[in-house]
This record gives C-alpha cells, sequence and structure tokens, in this order.
C-alpha cells in the first residue's frame, strides 16, 4: 500500500475545503476526493455594477483561475483507476480530471445525493465565471499578463492549501474554469451509490459508502481488498442534526483508517490536539477489541454536544434576526452547508411565528428551488428526527 497527501483540508474546514489523497493498493490506484480551493477568488475583482469599475487597489482585473491540486498530481502519477468523492464540494474539480484525454476511462463513484447537489455546485461556479467572462472576455489558451510578477504571488499568497517557496514553482494546479460541457462529461463518468451499497471494482477491491453525519450525502468509504482493509474517514460528525448519524460499524474490522479532518473529536481524548491537520494513518485496534473500552468511546463519541452547541449559535442568529426585522432592517445570511441551510430556516420560521411576523425569505442560488426540493424528495438521507419535517415550499422565494 502507498498514500500519497495531495492537499489537506483548507482554513474553510473539511466540509468547504476538503483533503484529497492518492492510494496505492493491489495494485490499483484510487483518487481519494478531488475539490477546488475556491480561496483564490478573493486575489481577483468582483464583476463592476455599472460603467464605473472603481478603484479595484491590488485585486486582479481578470477572469479569474482555480486552483485544483488534485487533477494535476493524478496525471503526474500517471493516472488513476478510480476516483473515491466523499462529499458534494470534494467533487468540484473533477471536470479538470474527466476532461483530460487520459483519464477517459476513469470511473467516479459518489452517493446518489452527494453528486446531484455537487452538479448543481458545478452549474452555479460556471454560471458565476460567465459573469467575468461577460465582462472581461472569453478564456484564451495564453497565460495571462498577471501570470506574472506582483499579481500571481498576491493569488499564490491567497490560497489556504499551499506555502510560497519561490517563483518557480508548478503553475500546473492554476488553471480556467471547466464547462458545462465538461460538467456533463464529468456526471457521465460517475457511478453512483446508496449508503451501505457495496461495489466491486475490477474484480478486486469492494467499495462501499456510510453515512459521515457531516452533510447531506457526505460518506465515509470502505475498502476492502484480498490483503487489507481500509477505511476512509473523511471529516465526519457520529451525531447529526440533519444529516443521517455516522455509521460507526464502518469504521470496524479494518487495517487501516485514515482520516484527515474529524469534527467530533472534541472530548474524546486529552491528546486530540496531537492529531493536528495534516492526514495520518490510525491503528484500529480500540474498535476491533469489543471490550469496555469501546463501548465507552462509542457512548462518548454518540454525545449531541455538537448539535447542542450549533442549535445554540443558531437560536442566538434567529434572535438578532427577530431584533434587525423588528427595527425595520433586512438581514443578510451567508451559508455553504445545506444542512445549516435547513436548520437556520426551521429556526427563523419558528422565531416569526412566535413573534407574529410575517416576513419573505429570500435565498439568492439559481439553484435555490432545486437544492430545497431535495429535502423533501430524499427524506432517507435525513436524520430521524429531521425526516418527519419538511420545508413548506410556501416559505420560499427564489
Amino acid at each position: 500500500m502507498k498514500l500519497t497527501c495531495v492537499t489537506t483540508p483548507g482554513r474553510g474546514g473539511g466540509y468547504h475545503s476538503p483533503a484529497s489523497h492518492l492510494l496505492e493498493l493491489e495494485g490499483v490506484r484510487l483518487l481519494l476526493d478531488c475539490p477546488v480551493d475556491l480561496s483564490a477568488l478573493a486575489a481577483f475583482a468582483p464583476v463592476p455594477l455599472g460603467a464605473d469599475s472603481g478603484d479595484a487597489g491590488k485585486l486582479i482585473r481578470a477572469v479569474p483561475y482555480y486552483w485544483s491540486l488534485a487533477a494535476p498530481a493524478a496525471a503526474k502519477a500517471g493516472g488513476v483507476d478510480a476516483v473515491l468523492v466523499s462529499s458534494a464540494t470534494g467533487m468540484l474539480g473533477l471536470p479538470f480530471l474527466t476532461r483530460l484525454p487520459s483519464f477517459a476511462n476513469t470511473k467516479v463513484y459518489v452517493t446518489e445525493l452527494a453528486a446531484r447537489i455537487g452538479k448543481l455546485m458545478m452549474g452555479e461556479l460556471v454560471e458565476m465565471h460567465s459573469e467575468f467572462v461577460r465582462y472581461y472576455g472569453p478564456d484564451t489558451d495564453v497565460p495571462p499578463k498577471w501570470m506574472q510578477g506582483e499579481k500571481l504571488h498576491k493569488l499564490l499568497s491567497s490560497l489556504q492549501n499551499i506555502v510560497i517557496e519561490d517563483e518557480g514553482m508548478d503553475l500546473a494546479p492554476l488553471m480556467p474554469l471547466y464547462s458545462a460541457p465538461n460538467i456533463e462529461e464529468c456526471m457521465r463518468k460517475t457511478q453512483t451509490v446508496k449508503y451501505g451499497e457495496e461495489v466491486c471494482f475490477n474484480g478486486m477491491l469492494m467499495l462501499k459508502a456510510s453515512s459521515s453525519g457531516l452533510e447531506l450525502g457526505n460518506c465515509v468509504w470502505s475498502i476492502k481488498g484480498p490483503r487489507a482493509s481500509i477505511t476512509y474517514l473523511p471529516s465526519t460528525m457520529f451525531v447529526s442534526a440533519h444529516a443521517l448519524d455516522c455509521d460507526y460499524n464502518s469504521l470496524k474490522e479494518n487495517d487501516v483508517i485514515l482520516f484527515s479532518d474529524f469534527s467530533s473529536l472534541n472530548d474524546m481524548d486529552e491528546n486530540n490536539e496531537n492529531l493536528g491537520e495534516n492526514a495520518m494513518l490510525c491503528d484500529d485496534s480500540v474498535l476491533r477489541d469489543g471490550g469496555v473500552d469501546e463501548d465507552e468511546d462509542v457512548q462518548c463519541l454518540s454525545k449531541n454536544d455538537d448539535i447542542a452547541e450549533e442549535i445554540e449559535r443558531i437560536s442566538f442568529i434567529c434572535s438578532c434576526i427577530s431584533d434587525a426585522i423588528k427595527s425595520g432592517g433586512s438581514v443578510l445570511i451567508p451559508i455553504g452547508r445545506l444542512g445549516v441551510i435547513l436548520l437556520i430556516l426551521e429556526h427563523i420560521s419558528e422565531t416569526l411565528l412566535s413573534s407574529n411576523m410575517k416576513v419573505p425569505i429570500f435565498m439568492i442560488s439559481g439553484a435555490a428551488e432545486k437544492i430545497i426540493s431535495f429535502t423533501n424528495a430524499v427524506p432517507e438521507w435525513l436524520c430521524k428526527p429531521r425526516q418527519e419535517k419538511v420545508i413548506p415550499s410556501s416559505l420560499w422565494l427564489f
């Protein structure tokens, strides 16, 4: 077995900036997640609303380029046989990979819901990018002038997952965005799976996705070969307020556990800080041991402290929203995770109802209607309490 860490989780955390790894097992090379570091966008000036472009300072006035380490790393390694995707954000860089001729036969495995959400996210990214193209002109095959000197240095400084060592660093991961046809081509290479469904790859490896608890459709991958079994454990929450709880049993009976961003180790161990943010291999003997220690670990990991803290934060936000509305104001809330959107909407609706306030709620997203429809169409991906609740479409203005 050979493991290569392509990129570690960024400052945005394991959901927004997931890690990526190359794993060679039984003669098969697997790419674990293929994300994009969107922090590069901070170096580019936004598209002006009017004729006056204003002062952009040191920001780059051009069509943005995007940083994705996984695709060039996989190409440099000689290609990959398959890609295992653990989340919607973990597939944002896939079109960079699948549009290369050498990856024509690469298979991509992802859960059904993560694939649907990921496709919508990629489509929104392309739509946003098109605004830059309309203003600055179409992309060209010639490297733009800003890719030299101070502005390039500023862009690289804004990235989450790299450290600038010298001016001669490899810029292969910095590339123009893919197109809508590239997304469609990418999705044709995907094979979707359900939680608990086993898939045989190459007649040698058994692959199975289990819920990670962090977000809708996110998964833990179990990889079993003739001589070894591995669990790929991305960002995880053992008890979730919206997604299915993490399947603890998927961690048992494995030779190796690979994890890079563990979200529910708050109270697990006094030495938890020693785990760090980098990917590492974990001896799972404690998970094989059927003794009392295992039961205590399960109880510890299954505490709902994370849920209580999340609900407390959301309740505070709702109280601030209520105060702002009563004062005649409006509220803008930037949100990333779909599960958090559901929680906030539920609590906002209850707060407004209890205060007898009728206020429209807008979701600013071209894919808003489709994304929210998932909560009613795929209840089996939600936690048990959440399966009993739906978000009425009458609350929404898209």
